[in-house]
C-alpha cells in the first residue's frame, strides 16, 4: 500500500504528510479537530478513495482520525502496534515500545548507508533517544521529559517560579542574570546535556564507524543553537512521517 497521506498522532499535535514518489513532499501540523482536518483536505485537494496511513502515541485521537477518514470516503490503515512494523525490535517487551520511536527508527534505517548505525532524537512532549544498530535493528534507548513538561513542572510544583516560553534562543548555557533566563538556561542545559550523553552512550553500544544522528520533533528548536561536541546531527522534521510511509509501503 502506497499512501497518499500519512499522519503522525503525537501527544499534542497531529502532523500530516503528503507523500511523493521519493518521500514526504509537504508537512502540516494540525490540532485534533475535524474542522481543521476538513479544511486541510480541501487545501490539498484530496478526494474520495484517497489512501491514508495513520499511527502515533495518542490512541483516542488516532482512532477518531481513522474513523473520520473513512467517513469522508478515504481508505485508512491504522498502525496500532510497533510489532506490525518491518524492523526487528531487540528489546524486552517489543509490543510495549512507543510506536513513534519505531517509526523514527525505520525511517533512519532507510536514510543511512548499509551496515551503518543511527541514533534518532525526537524532542516533543517527551524526549526520546533511540539506537538503530548496524544490522538495522531497533535496540531501544531512553525517554525523559520534554522542555515544555519541565517548564510546566517548575511552574506547577513550586510556589513562585513562572512558566517560561522556550524558543531555543542563543542565550548560551552560562550563568543567567534573571529568573526567566535561569529557567530557560536550566531546561535547555538539561535537554542539550541529556541528549548529548545519551547519544554518546548509544554510539558506545554500537561501535561502528560513521554513525548518523537524526533530530526531529516539534520542540527540536531548543537544540538548534547548540553544537553538540563530536556529534553531527541532521534535522529531519518529517522523520516519523517517512517511517509511516515506509511501513505502509511494506504492506504490499
Amino acid at each position: 500500500m502506497l499512501p497518499a497521506v500519512v499522519v503522525d498522532i503525537g501527544n499534542t499535535r497531529v502532523k500530516w504528510g503528503r507523500c511523493a514518489a521519493d518521500g514526504i513532499a509537504d508537512v502540516v501540523a494540525l490540532p485534533p479537530d475535524p474542522a481543521a482536518w476538513a479544511a486541510q483536505v480541501a487545501a490539498w485537494g484530496l478526494g474520495r478513495g484517497t489512501r491514508w496511513a495513520v499511527g502515533g502515541v495518542n490512541p483516542p485521537v488516532a482512532d477518531a482520525l481513522a474513523a473520520w477518514v473513512e467517513s469522508i470516503g478515504g481508505t485508512c490503515h491504522h498502525f496500532r502496534s510497533p510489532t506490525e512494523l518491518p524492523i526487528p525490535l531487540l528489546v524486552d517487551e517489543p509490543a510495549a515500545v512507543g510506536i513513534d520511536r519505531v517509526f523514527g527508527a525505520l525511517a533512519a534505517r532507510s536514510l543511512v548507508p548499509p551496515s551503518t548505525p543511527a541514533v534518532t532524537v525526537d524532542v516533543g512532549t517527551a524526549v526520546t533517544v533511540n539506537l538503530v544498530d548496524a544490522a538495522g535493528a531497533f535496540r531501544g534507548g531512553a525517554i525523559f521529559p520534554g522542555p515544555r513538561l519541565m517548564a510546566l513542572a517548575l511552574r506547577d510544583r513550586t510556589a513562585q517560579l513562572p512558566l517560561v516560553e522556550l524558543t531555543g534562543s542563543p542565550e548560551g548555557l552560562g550563568p543567567a542574570t534573571n529568573t526567566a533566563a535561569a529557567i530557560r538556561t536550566g531546561i535547555e542545559s538539561a535537554v542539550v546535556g541529556g541528549v548529548h550523553g545519551l547519544i554518546c552512550g548509544a554510539l558506545d553500544a554500537a561501535p561502528a564507524p560513521g554513525a548518523w544522528v537524526f533530530i526531529t520533533g516539534g520542540a527540536a528548536t531548543v537544540l538548534a543553537p547548540y553544537h553538540l561536541r563530536d556529534v553531527t546531527m541532521t534535522r529531519e522534521p518529517a522523520l516519523n512521517l517517512l517511517g509511516i510511509r515506509l511501513a505502509a509501503a511494506a504492506l504490499g
